[in-house]
Protein backbone atom coordinates (compact mmCIF):
# COMPACT_ATOMS: atom_id res chain seq x y z
CA UNK A 1 0.00 0.00 0.00
CA UNK A 2 1.17 3.56 -0.67
CA UNK A 3 2.33 5.97 2.28
CA UNK A 4 1.61 8.86 0.33
CA UNK A 5 0.06 11.71 2.39
CA UNK A 6 -3.82 12.37 2.15
CA UNK A 7 -5.22 15.35 2.03
CA UNK A 8 -8.72 16.76 1.51
CA UNK A 9 -9.74 20.22 0.72
CA UNK A 10 -12.27 22.06 -0.86
CA UNK A 11 -15.07 25.14 -0.48
CA UNK A 12 -15.90 25.25 3.39
CA UNK A 13 -19.26 23.21 3.67
CA UNK A 14 -18.23 21.00 0.72
CA UNK A 15 -18.49 17.71 2.46
CA UNK A 16 -14.70 17.43 3.73
CA UNK A 17 -15.41 17.04 7.32
CA UNK A 18 -17.73 14.39 5.91
CA UNK A 19 -15.08 12.95 4.04
CA UNK A 20 -12.80 12.93 6.55
CA UNK A 21 -15.00 10.65 8.85
CA UNK A 22 -15.43 8.27 6.41
CA UNK A 23 -11.67 7.82 5.25
CA UNK A 24 -10.40 7.51 8.94
CA UNK A 25 -13.12 4.30 9.50
CA UNK A 26 -10.85 2.63 7.11
CA UNK A 27 -8.40 0.36 9.07
CA UNK A 28 -4.93 1.65 7.36
CA UNK A 29 -5.90 5.81 7.26
CA UNK A 30 -5.74 9.03 10.00
CA UNK A 31 -6.38 11.97 8.53
CA UNK A 32 -6.04 14.92 11.06
CA UNK A 33 -8.24 17.92 11.31
CA UNK A 34 -7.95 21.19 10.33
CA UNK A 35 -4.23 21.36 11.21
CA UNK A 36 -3.15 24.56 9.54
CA UNK A 37 0.06 24.40 9.42
CA UNK A 38 0.90 26.23 6.71
CA UNK A 39 -1.70 29.24 8.10
CA UNK A 40 0.05 29.43 11.73
CA UNK A 41 3.71 29.29 10.34
CA UNK A 42 2.67 32.16 7.54
CA UNK A 43 1.12 34.53 9.72
CA UNK A 44 3.70 34.15 12.98
CA UNK A 45 6.58 35.90 12.83
CA UNK A 46 10.26 35.32 13.88
CA UNK A 47 12.65 32.40 13.23
CA UNK A 48 12.03 29.17 12.51
CA UNK A 49 12.12 27.43 15.44
CA UNK A 50 10.30 30.22 17.45
CA UNK A 51 7.22 30.22 15.01
CA UNK A 52 7.20 26.30 15.12
CA UNK A 53 6.79 27.04 19.26
CA UNK A 54 4.03 29.19 18.45
CA UNK A 55 1.96 26.50 16.29
CA UNK A 56 2.49 23.86 19.06
CA UNK A 57 0.79 26.55 21.37
CA UNK A 58 -2.38 27.17 18.90
CA UNK A 59 -5.70 25.96 19.76
CA UNK A 60 -5.15 23.66 16.23
CA UNK A 61 -2.60 22.41 17.68
CA UNK A 62 -3.87 21.88 20.75
CA UNK A 63 -7.02 20.21 19.85
CA UNK A 64 -5.06 16.74 18.23
CA UNK A 65 -4.51 16.39 21.97
CA UNK A 66 -1.05 15.49 21.54
CA UNK A 67 2.66 16.77 23.34
CA UNK A 68 4.74 18.39 21.31
CA UNK A 69 7.92 16.53 22.54
CA UNK A 70 6.09 13.36 20.32
CA UNK A 71 6.72 15.30 17.27
CA UNK A 72 10.24 16.59 18.43
CA UNK A 73 11.42 13.23 19.76
CA UNK A 74 9.93 11.85 15.85
CA UNK A 75 12.06 13.41 14.34
CA UNK A 76 16.00 12.94 13.18
CA UNK A 77 17.04 16.32 13.81
CA UNK A 78 17.74 18.09 17.19
CA UNK A 79 14.99 20.90 17.75
CA UNK A 80 17.70 23.39 18.37
CA UNK A 81 18.82 22.54 15.14
CA UNK A 82 15.66 22.94 13.00
CA UNK A 83 15.37 25.14 10.01
CA UNK A 84 12.23 26.44 7.84
CA UNK A 85 14.00 23.44 5.13
CA UNK A 86 13.38 21.11 7.70
CA UNK A 87 9.17 22.42 7.42
CA UNK A 88 8.25 19.76 5.29
CA UNK A 89 9.40 17.19 7.77
CA UNK A 90 8.14 18.21 10.62
CA UNK A 91 4.55 18.77 9.02
CA UNK A 92 4.67 15.34 7.94
CA UNK A 93 5.84 14.17 11.39
CA UNK A 94 2.70 15.92 13.33
CA UNK A 95 0.66 13.62 10.76
CA UNK A 96 2.14 10.69 10.88
CA UNK A 97 2.41 10.37 14.69
CA UNK A 98 -0.94 11.45 14.75
CA UNK A 99 -1.94 8.82 12.54
CA UNK A 100 0.33 6.55 14.89
CA UNK A 101 -1.42 6.89 17.62
CA UNK A 102 -4.32 5.33 16.39
CA UNK A 103 -2.13 2.57 15.24
CA UNK A 104 -3.20 3.83 11.25
CA UNK A 105 0.04 4.53 9.01
CA UNK A 106 -1.78 6.23 6.07
CA UNK A 107 -1.69 10.11 7.28
CA UNK A 108 -2.72 13.20 6.19
CA UNK A 109 -4.79 16.22 6.74
CA UNK A 110 -8.38 17.87 5.96
CA UNK A 111 -8.86 21.13 5.74
CA UNK A 112 -10.40 24.03 3.76
CA UNK A 113 -7.62 26.19 4.14
CA UNK A 114 -4.98 24.34 2.63
CA UNK A 115 -6.80 25.34 -1.09
CA UNK A 116 -4.19 28.03 -0.35
CA UNK A 117 -1.20 26.12 -0.04
CA UNK A 118 -1.77 23.12 -2.71
CA UNK A 119 1.68 24.83 -5.20
CA UNK A 120 3.55 24.11 -1.64
CA UNK A 121 2.05 20.56 -1.05
CA UNK A 122 2.99 19.24 -4.37
CA UNK A 123 6.52 21.03 -4.36
CA UNK A 124 6.75 18.87 -0.55
CA UNK A 125 5.09 15.65 -1.60
CA UNK A 126 4.93 15.09 -5.58
CA UNK A 127 2.93 11.50 -4.54
CA UNK A 128 0.64 13.42 -2.65
CA UNK A 129 -3.04 12.18 -2.80
CA UNK A 130 -5.67 15.47 -2.78
CA UNK A 131 -9.26 14.99 -2.75
CA UNK A 132 -11.40 18.36 -4.01
CA UNK A 133 -15.12 17.96 -2.49
CA UNK A 134 -17.07 19.85 -4.38
CA UNK A 135 -20.54 20.80 -3.17
CA UNK A 136 -23.32 23.09 -5.03
CA UNK A 137 -22.14 26.81 -5.01
CA UNK A 138 -25.68 28.10 -4.27
CA UNK A 139 -25.84 25.17 -0.75
CA UNK A 140 -22.08 26.46 -0.19
CA UNK A 141 -23.22 30.12 -0.47
CA UNK A 142 -25.78 29.62 1.85
CA UNK A 143 -24.42 27.47 4.26
CA UNK A 144 -21.45 30.25 4.60
CA UNK A 145 -24.57 32.54 6.42
CA UNK A 146 -25.07 29.78 8.86
CA UNK A 147 -20.98 29.56 9.90
CA UNK A 148 -19.63 32.37 12.55
CA UNK A 149 -16.05 32.10 10.93
CA UNK A 150 -17.81 32.91 7.44
CA UNK A 151 -19.94 35.94 6.23
CA UNK A 152 -23.39 37.01 5.73
CA UNK A 153 -22.77 38.90 2.46
CA UNK A 154 -23.77 37.13 -0.38
CA UNK A 155 -21.01 38.71 -2.57
CA UNK A 156 -18.47 37.52 -0.06
CA UNK A 157 -19.42 34.01 0.20
CA UNK A 158 -19.67 33.80 -3.84
CA UNK A 159 -15.97 35.47 -4.04
CA UNK A 160 -14.56 32.51 -1.79
CA UNK A 161 -16.25 29.88 -3.94
CA UNK A 162 -14.84 31.37 -7.23
CA UNK A 163 -11.28 31.86 -5.88
CA UNK A 164 -11.17 28.89 -4.39
CA UNK A 165 -12.12 26.98 -7.03
CA UNK A 166 -10.01 28.67 -9.66
CA UNK A 167 -7.03 27.74 -7.49
CA UNK A 168 -8.12 24.30 -7.71
CA UNK A 169 -8.41 24.28 -10.99
CA UNK A 170 -4.76 24.78 -11.94
CA UNK A 171 -3.91 21.67 -10.52
CA UNK A 172 -6.30 19.56 -12.78
CA UNK A 173 -6.06 15.65 -12.94
CA UNK A 174 -3.74 15.85 -9.85
CA UNK A 175 -6.79 16.05 -7.96
CA UNK A 176 -10.15 13.52 -7.30
CA UNK A 177 -12.91 15.62 -7.60
CA UNK A 178 -15.74 14.42 -5.24
CA UNK A 179 -19.23 15.53 -5.65
CA UNK A 180 -21.03 16.08 -2.00
CA UNK A 181 -24.36 14.83 -3.65
CA UNK A 182 -22.78 11.94 -5.79
CA UNK A 183 -21.01 10.54 -2.35
CA UNK A 184 -24.42 10.99 -0.37
CA UNK A 185 -26.86 9.12 -2.66
CA UNK A 186 -24.02 6.32 -4.28
CA UNK A 187 -21.71 6.02 -1.15
CA UNK A 188 -20.10 2.73 -2.34
CA UNK A 189 -19.08 3.67 -5.91
CA UNK A 190 -17.60 7.03 -4.74
CA UNK A 191 -15.73 5.65 -1.81
CA UNK A 192 -14.43 2.28 -3.94
CA UNK A 193 -13.19 5.57 -6.57
CA UNK A 194 -11.19 7.42 -3.66
CA UNK A 195 -9.80 4.43 -2.17
CA UNK A 196 -8.91 3.26 -5.18
CA UNK A 197 -7.17 7.23 -6.13
CA UNK A 198 -5.52 6.80 -2.91
CA UNK A 199 -4.07 3.56 -3.81
CA UNK A 200 -5.78 1.84 -0.32
CA UNK A 201 -7.67 -1.47 -0.73
CA UNK A 202 -11.44 -1.71 -0.19
CA UNK A 203 -12.76 -1.49 3.53
CA UNK A 204 -16.48 -1.99 4.16
CA UNK A 205 -15.79 0.55 7.04
CA UNK A 206 -15.96 3.34 4.77
CA UNK A 207 -19.81 3.34 4.62
CA UNK A 208 -20.32 2.87 8.29
CA UNK A 209 -17.89 5.79 9.58
CA UNK A 210 -20.97 6.30 12.54
CA UNK A 211 -19.51 3.04 14.03
CA UNK A 212 -15.87 3.69 13.61
CA UNK A 213 -15.58 7.12 15.46
CA UNK A 214 -12.06 7.44 17.26
CA UNK A 215 -12.20 8.81 20.83
CA UNK A 216 -10.85 11.86 21.58
CA UNK A 217 -10.54 12.85 17.95
CA UNK A 218 -11.19 16.43 16.20
CA UNK A 219 -12.13 19.82 17.33
CA UNK A 220 -15.55 19.54 18.99
CA UNK A 221 -17.15 22.38 17.42
CA UNK A 222 -20.98 21.99 16.12
CA UNK A 223 -20.58 22.56 12.57
CA UNK A 224 -18.34 19.73 12.39
CA UNK A 225 -19.76 17.64 14.70
CA UNK A 226 -22.67 16.87 12.29
CA UNK A 227 -20.79 14.72 10.16
CA UNK A 228 -20.35 12.27 13.15
CA UNK A 229 -23.82 11.41 12.26
CA UNK A 230 -25.36 9.62 8.96
CA UNK A 231 -26.17 12.57 6.36
CA UNK A 232 -29.41 14.02 6.76
CA UNK A 233 -32.08 16.45 5.62
CA UNK A 234 -31.38 20.08 6.31
CA UNK A 235 -34.43 21.73 7.80
CA UNK A 236 -34.09 24.75 5.65
CA UNK A 237 -32.74 23.92 2.03
CA UNK A 238 -30.92 26.63 -0.19
CA UNK A 239 -34.03 26.04 -2.43
CA UNK A 240 -35.84 27.76 0.42
CA UNK A 241 -33.44 30.20 1.88
CA UNK A 242 -31.79 32.24 -1.08
CA UNK A 243 -33.61 34.53 -2.64
CA UNK A 244 -34.30 33.89 -5.93
CA UNK A 245 -32.44 36.67 -7.16
CA UNK A 246 -29.36 35.25 -5.65
CA UNK A 247 -29.74 32.24 -7.27
CA UNK A 248 -29.37 33.48 -10.73
CA UNK A 249 -26.39 35.82 -9.45
CA UNK A 250 -24.93 33.14 -8.20
CA UNK A 251 -25.26 30.44 -11.13
CA UNK A 252 -23.70 33.43 -13.07
CA UNK A 253 -21.28 34.54 -10.61
CA UNK A 254 -19.67 30.77 -10.86
CA UNK A 255 -20.81 29.69 -14.20
CA UNK A 256 -17.78 27.87 -14.43
CA UNK A 257 -17.90 25.88 -11.72
CA UNK A 258 -21.78 24.94 -12.75
CA UNK A 259 -20.79 24.10 -16.71
CA UNK A 260 -17.19 21.98 -15.15
CA UNK A 261 -19.81 19.68 -12.23
CA UNK A 262 -22.75 19.72 -14.21
CA UNK A 263 -25.21 21.60 -12.00
CA UNK A 264 -27.97 22.60 -13.83
CA UNK A 265 -30.01 25.85 -13.47
CA UNK A 266 -32.51 26.19 -10.99
CA UNK A 267 -35.96 26.56 -12.16
CA UNK A 268 -37.74 29.33 -11.04
CA UNK A 269 -41.45 30.50 -10.87
CA UNK A 270 -40.20 33.87 -11.94
CA UNK A 271 -37.19 35.71 -13.53
CA UNK A 272 -35.52 38.34 -11.67
CA UNK A 273 -34.68 41.28 -14.07
CA UNK A 274 -31.71 42.80 -14.57
CA UNK A 275 -32.50 45.80 -12.75
CA UNK A 276 -33.67 43.16 -9.81
CA UNK A 277 -30.25 41.91 -9.63
CA UNK A 278 -29.22 45.49 -9.53
CA UNK A 279 -30.77 46.25 -6.29
CA UNK A 280 -29.98 42.79 -4.96
CA UNK A 281 -26.25 43.46 -5.42
CA UNK A 282 -26.50 47.06 -3.59
CA UNK A 283 -28.67 45.98 -0.87
CA UNK A 284 -25.73 43.46 0.10
CA UNK A 285 -23.12 46.41 0.09
CA UNK A 286 -23.39 46.93 3.57
CA UNK A 287 -22.91 43.19 4.93
CA UNK A 288 -19.56 43.35 2.32
CA UNK A 289 -18.44 46.40 4.32
CA UNK A 290 -19.53 45.06 7.71
CA UNK A 291 -17.50 42.03 6.77
CA UNK A 292 -15.14 44.05 6.10
CA UNK A 293 -14.42 45.53 9.02
CA UNK A 294 -14.56 42.59 11.00
CA UNK A 295 -12.28 41.38 9.11
CA UNK A 296 -10.08 44.71 9.77
CA UNK A 297 -10.85 43.79 13.32
CA UNK A 298 -9.83 40.29 13.93
CA UNK A 299 -6.62 40.58 11.69
CA UNK A 300 -5.73 43.55 14.26
CA UNK A 301 -6.60 41.37 16.93
CA UNK A 302 -4.64 38.69 15.80
CA UNK A 303 -1.48 40.69 15.51
CA UNK A 304 -1.82 41.90 19.18
CA UNK A 305 -2.89 38.89 20.67
CA UNK A 306 -0.76 36.93 22.90
CA UNK A 307 0.44 34.06 20.54
CA UNK A 308 0.05 31.55 23.80
CA UNK A 309 -3.58 32.34 23.95
CA UNK A 310 -4.63 29.72 22.27
CA UNK A 311 -8.53 30.37 23.34
CA UNK A 312 -8.17 34.18 22.39
CA UNK A 313 -7.64 32.85 18.80
CA UNK A 314 -10.18 30.50 18.44
CA UNK A 315 -12.42 32.98 19.85
CA UNK A 316 -11.58 35.68 17.38
CA UNK A 317 -10.91 33.88 14.16
CA UNK A 318 -14.73 32.56 14.52
CA UNK A 319 -16.03 36.03 15.44
CA UNK A 320 -16.76 37.30 11.75
CA UNK A 321 -20.16 36.18 11.29
CA UNK A 322 -22.10 36.49 14.50
CA UNK A 323 -25.48 36.02 12.66
CA UNK A 324 -24.66 33.06 12.12
CA UNK A 325 -25.46 31.88 15.70
CA UNK A 326 -29.20 32.98 15.53
CA UNK A 327 -29.54 31.05 12.38
CA UNK A 328 -28.24 27.87 14.55
CA UNK A 329 -30.56 28.41 17.55
CA UNK A 330 -29.49 24.72 18.69
CA UNK A 331 -25.53 25.54 18.74
CA UNK A 332 -23.73 26.81 21.56
CA UNK A 333 -21.97 29.84 20.74
CA UNK A 334 -19.51 29.47 23.68
CA UNK A 335 -16.81 27.08 21.58
CA UNK A 336 -15.25 24.53 24.34
CA UNK A 337 -11.95 25.61 25.42
CA UNK A 338 -8.51 24.24 23.60
CA UNK A 339 -7.47 21.47 25.57
CA UNK A 340 -3.78 22.21 27.45
CA UNK A 341 -0.42 22.32 25.75
CA UNK A 342 3.30 22.01 27.18
CA UNK A 343 4.86 24.64 24.85
CA UNK A 344 8.47 22.79 23.72
CA UNK A 345 10.82 25.14 25.45
CA UNK A 346 13.99 23.50 23.63
CA UNK A 347 12.66 25.15 21.01
CA UNK A 348 13.67 29.06 22.05
CA UNK A 349 17.37 27.95 23.37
Amino acid sequence: MSDAPIFILGNGRSGTTLMRFMLNAHPDIYLCEEVCYHFWMRNFYGSYRRRLYQFFQSFSYAWLRMPPQVVLDALPQQPQSLTERDGAQVYRTVLRCKAAQYGKSRHGEKGPLLVEDLDQLFRDYPDAKIIHMVRDPRAVVHSHFTMPWSTSSFIVANLMVRTNMRRIARHGDRILAVKLEELIDRPEAVMRQVLNFVDAPWSEQVLRHTEYLHDNDGIPFPWLMEATRRPQQKALRWQEAVPPVWIRLTEAFNHQVFERYGYAAQPLVREPGQLEKMRAILADLPQLVLNGWRFVRMATIFILLPRDDAAGFQAILHSLNPQAWQRQPGWDSDLPAPPPVCPPEQLLK
